[in-house]
């Protein structure tokens, strides 16, 4: 091949590579043009999906939401009624007693109550025996405030609040009217000391004076006071008060309240923000989540318009120029028009996942307005509770005392106000950490510390606690004191710890002596391990049965009520006095919180749980009640798919329970706020998959895949089943939140 030849192959081979190059040019091109145009089908294709499903659900979801209203509605007013009849069985009984309903007698009573300035002993046996029931009512009505209109709910809370202090005082007032007159009320052992011991409804109450004896002139060498140690078998406690406290005259009140007066007055007691559309329903869900996937979809549309209209118009500027232009290599401007044809729009989301991604942020939001921070040694009632009630270990003053003259005449140095006056003593301290890792200490270093910190402990109270068996002890308390002044519970006085769990006693030293509580967690049997519900066979019920992190309860809801059937693994014997006795819902709630067995967490627990599985609460609460129409044809039961699910997803087990002969298999369920279906994947598949079986069809909810896809005794069954016991079930479901803790 001779040069002329060579460069002649030469050319073409450019030629070619151009060719080639250009090809793939247009290739590309016509590759971004068709993916735009698929892309844009896909847009509407999934569009089309949606406004055709959405089209299903006004049909049938609303109709299945409206029914869950009825059924609501019907619930709320037999409650009405009941009350209604209660109110009217409490006129006719014509006891003198107000009627907890009826907020103006409430008034009334607590306005008399206030006017009468006497309150000794029986006067105090008479309120807690009155007032109690009363309590007890008034906080079933406040967690049932849904049932009443906000003022209505208000004036019940109000009042509530206000008989709780007015008793707290009574107390206070019926330990001043015992020591103003300690010969009259008290019963001397020694005409040094003097004691008095009685039992309430609700509270025990005990005093311990050491009477004050004329003065001797002192001795040159005074041995060293021996401490005082005082038992008080009635309420299970005993203190040794240090030698700084002057035991020939002191006087010490042990009250144990079985309520807690103190609590419901700190900032971390209540929920720090109510959760939002908390009783919307799925159907007004959707419509609001589909209008505004609908209107930013349009927004999107109108972003990608606008960037083609300028990309088009920007094209035609660079072609124009092409053609005006023919014999210039014009490299810029070519290079600039194929990326001008390849050019796309800035990413957008998919609209549905973008709302729901918003929605995601907004539920972090309350739960960040839901935290609750503490100072330093504040005890956070969000995630501890004071069980047991309240223990008062009081060093007082002993008031003056009567002087009995001759002629049956008294005559009593009169000191203002007449309270109880404390004694002084407060000693904070606190024992030092130990030393780092890698530090060491000598023999003689480590001997002189014990010295020191035994030296500071023998200035502060060491205090006995046996805890009461009618709470489940699950964990180690925290003991904690109450901060009149900063109204917290706080531990910064509580020193040398000690938690007995065989005999479940505690004992540690403190500096001041406060009312002391005993704080449980609130939620150490959460997240659940597990749970199931399935219809009683012994009787027209539905069991629930849910296993926490140590315990495991099981509770039968009949008609209107829930009973507590079975505890496992109980530390105690907390509880079992509430066996198989009916109380609504609330009151179960109530009841086992005061335990310490709080397996009903409420919206902000996601902050405190580790492990938990916030769901989308609309879709979460009405699968729940979707539960409960079905609880008598179908078994339900948790699943490990659930917690890494996400939060639009709800998985559980299911299979009907209507053949009492052959026992069905359990199949995975699926639930989001869109839409019900049964899975390929089972409990034990190797990987999840959300793929639905074969030919499943679209269902709006668990309720309408039941009347298209359960069998005909299914189907039967969820019309069948009573109203109240749906309420129930509901109700309890609601309080469990089992899929967002499982």
């Amino acid at each position: 091949m001779n040069k002329k030849e060579r460069e002649a192959w030469m050319l073409q081979r450019i030629e070619e590579w151009r060719a080639e190059k250009e090809a793939e040019k247009q290739a590309i091109l016509a590759g971004a043009k068709e993916k735009r145009i698929a892309l844009a089908k896909e847009r509407a294709e999934l569009m089309a999906k949606d406004n055709a499903e959405q089209e299903i659900r006004r049909d049938i979801l609303q109709k299945i939401v409206n029914l869950f209203h009825l059924f609501e509605k019907r619930k709320m007013d037999f409650e009405n009624k009941k009350q209604l009849e209660a109110e009217w069985q409490q006129y006719l009984r014509c006891d003198g007693l107000p009627d907890p309903r009826v907020v103006t007698q409430m008034n009334t009573y607590l306005h008399v109550w206030k006017g009468n300035s006497a309150c000794d002993d029986e006067e105090l046996n008479r309120r807690c025996v009155e007032v109690l029931p009363m309590l007890e009512m008034l906080e079933e009505f406040v967690a049932n405030s849904r049932q009443y209109t906000p003022l209505q709910a208000q004036s019940y809370n109000e009042v509530r609040l206000e008989l709780r202090e007015q008793l707290s005082s009574a107390i206070q007032y019926a330990s001043y009217s015992l020591l103003r007159d300690l010969e009259k009320n008290l019963k001397f052992h020694s005409i040094k000391l003097a004691t008095y011991e009685r039992e309430f409804k609700g509270l025990r109450l005990n005093l311990w004076v050491a009477v004050r004896m004329p003065t001797r002139k002192p001795k040159p060498l005074e041995p060293d006071p021996e401490p005082v140690e005082l038992s008080f078998p009635s309420m299970s406690v005993a203190v040794k008060l240090p030698k700084v406290i002057d035991g020939s005259c002191v006087c010490v009140r042990a009250a144990r309240s079985l309520i807690d007066l103190l609590s419901e007055s700190t900032r971390s007691y209540g929920l720090a923000a109510e959760m939002p559309n908390r009783y919307e329903d799925l159907f007004v869900f959707n419509v609001k989540e589909h209008v505004e996937t609908y209107k930013l979809k349009k927004e999107q549309d109108d972003i990608r318009n606008k960037f083609y209209k300028e990309i088009q118009q920007k094209i035609r500027e660079v072609e124009n120029f092409l053609k005006a232009n023919p014999y210039t290599k014009n490299e810029k401007e070519k290079e600039e028009l194929d990326n001008l044809n390849m050019a796309e729009p800035p990413f957008l989301p998919d609209p549905r996942t973008f709302m729901a991604e918003q929605n995601d942020l907004a539920f972090k939001k309350y739960l960040k307005t839901c935290s609750v921070k503490t100072r330093s040694g504040e005890v956070n009632l969000r995630k501890y509770r004071i069980c047991g009630g309240v223990l008062n270990l009081d060093l007082l003053t002993t008031p003056p005392q009567p002087k009995r003259m001759r002629d049956s005449v008294t005559l009593t140095t009169l000191q203002l106000p007449k309270t109880l006056q404390p004694m002084k003593y407060q000693i904070q301290y606190r024992a030092p950490s130990p030393p780092p890792a890698g530090v060491t200490r000598t023999p003689e270093e480590i001997e002189a510390e014990i010295k020191r910190v035994e030296t500071e402990y023998e200035k502060l109270a060491l205090v006995f606690i046996d805890l009461p068996q009618s709470v489940m002890w699950t964990e180690p308390p925290v003991v904690c004191q109450w901060q009149e002044a900063r109204k917290l519970w706080t531990s910064n006085y509580i020193n040398d710890y000690k938690f007995n769990e065989d005999k479940l006693t505690v004992q540690f030293r403190t500096g001041v002596l406060w009312p002391i509580g005993i704080a449980a967690l609130r939620y150490s049997n959460l997240p659940y391990q597990g749970w199931d519900m399935r219809p009683d066979p012994e009787s027209k019920g539905v069991l629930i049965s849910v296993t926490g992190v140590s315990v495991t309860m099981t509770w039968l809801c009949l008609g209107n009520s829930v009973r507590l059937k079975w505890i496992a693994n109980a530390t105690t014997s907390a509880l079992k006095e509430y066996f198989d006795k009916p109380f609504s819902v609330k009151r179960m709630v109530q009841i086992m919180r005061e335990a310490a067995c709080d397996f009903f967490p409420d919206f902000d627990a996601y902050n405190q749980v580790e492990g938990s599985c916030p769901k989308e609460w609309s879709a979460e609460r009405h699968n729940y009640h979707a539960m409960a129409f079905l609880s008598r044809a179908y078994n339900f039961q948790w699943s490990r798919w659930n917690a890494a699910a996400g939060r639009r997803n709800i998985v559980m087990q299911i299979r009907e329970a209507v053949d009492k002969k052959r026992e069905a298999k359990f199949q995975l369920l699926l639930v989001t706020s869109q839409q019900a279906s049964i899975l390929q994947a089972n409990e034990l598949s190797q990987e999840f998959s959300c793929e639905p079986i074969l030919g499943f069809q679209f269902y709006t909810d668990l309720f309408a895949l039941n009347m298209s896809y359960g069998s005909v005794d299914a189907r039967r069954g969820a019309f069948s089943v009573k109203y109240k016991l749906v309420e129930t079930v509901f109700e309890m479901l609601q309080e469990l939140k089992l899929s967002s803790f499982s």
